[in-house]
């Protein structure tokens, strides 16, 4: 076994180019791209196992490497109005026969379908292990369920389209995405605190905490919520998760995972059976405003 970065890089429109040019003007398109994406992934130090259909499957040592490889392919001028989605992955894979297995490879495959034209989609480790410059690019969008993986995966999204056609999650299916988040409010026992872009508030029982609860079933350093890329992350890292309730009267479990929030709400600390009901924090996420002349 060994670490890797798996990445599958895959084309999007080769259908489509079927049905407008010729069968053999097509096919030297489309092994053009696959041909330039293998040469990306080699000046990049990467490794090419194999080309099936329109994806290629291949693996780095760190991701940074295979985050600059996936971020060359999304960016590149490709012919016949074709692109790139790429899915990357970190952990332990085998080889064997030409061909690598693994948790990794599954994952990315994964992610990969459901990147879409011009997107990368990667998991948490890999992005914890990227540049923080590259870090800047990337947008969580939350935990996905992914087909066949027993715990949710936390995904970063980084576009060469605009936030709004990046694939994005929510806490309920009756969310729906606004604007991009302005600032956040929060109110405790009547006191509030405001943040913007790029900055983080800390929440817990301890006091060097902005938001200090004085509750047994707060941890130390319970939770931050953060605006980051234009969008409210709230963390929970307690031994005891959190309770996010939307005003309609629902509830999402979090434990040391992260979720997006949009609109307003409360957050309880502690199991859904504390008493912590006495003591939330509400949220109120204020969106930007656009103007036009």
């Amino acid at each position: 076994m060994a670490f890797a970065c798996v990445l599958i890089s895959d084309i999007t429109g080769s259908t489509q180019l079927y049905e407008t040019e010729k069968a053999t003007t097509a096919l030297a398109h489309i092994s053009a791209v696959l041909a330039r994406m293998r040469e990306i992934i080699e000046g990049l130090g990467g490794y090419c196992v194999k080309s099936q259909g329109d994806d290629v499957l291949s693996y780095f040592r760190g991701s940074e490497q295979a985050f600059q490889a996936a971020w060359t392919m999304i960016n590149e001028d490709w012919p016949g109005s074709l692109s790139v989605h790429v899915g990357m992955y970190v952990g332990d894979i085998m080889s064997k026969d030409n061909d690598i297995y693994g948790r990794p490879v599954n994952t990315a495959a994964r992610l990969s379908s459901l990147a879409k034209p011009g997107e990368i989609l990667l998991g948490d480790e890999c992005f914890e292990m990227l540049n923080p410059e590259t870090k800047e690019r990337l947008a969580m969008i939350g935990e996905l369920q992914l087909k066949g993986m027993s715990e949710p995966t936390r995904v970063y999204s980084c576009s060469v389209q605009e936030t709004a056609e990046q694939t994005v999650m929510f806490n309920s299916a009756t969310t729906s995405r606004g604007s991009r988040t302005e600032s956040a409010m929060f109110t405790y026992r009547g006191k509030v605190w405001q943040i913007s872009e790029g900055e983080t508030l800390s929440i817990g029982r301890s006091d060097e905490n902005d938001i200090v609860l004085d509750h047994a079933w707060v941890s130390r350093k319970h939770a931050n919520v953060a605006v980051r890329r234009w969008q409210l992350e709230y963390t929970d890292h307690s031994s005891s998760g959190s309770i996010l309730q939307t005003p309609d009267g629902q509830k999402l479990a979090v434990h040391r995972r992260a979720t997006l929030l949009n609109g307003s709400g409360l957050i309880f600390f502690g199991p859904d059976n504390s008493e912590e009901a006495s003591s939330p924090v509400s949220y109120v996420v204020v969106d930007m405003a656009i103007q036009t002349a």
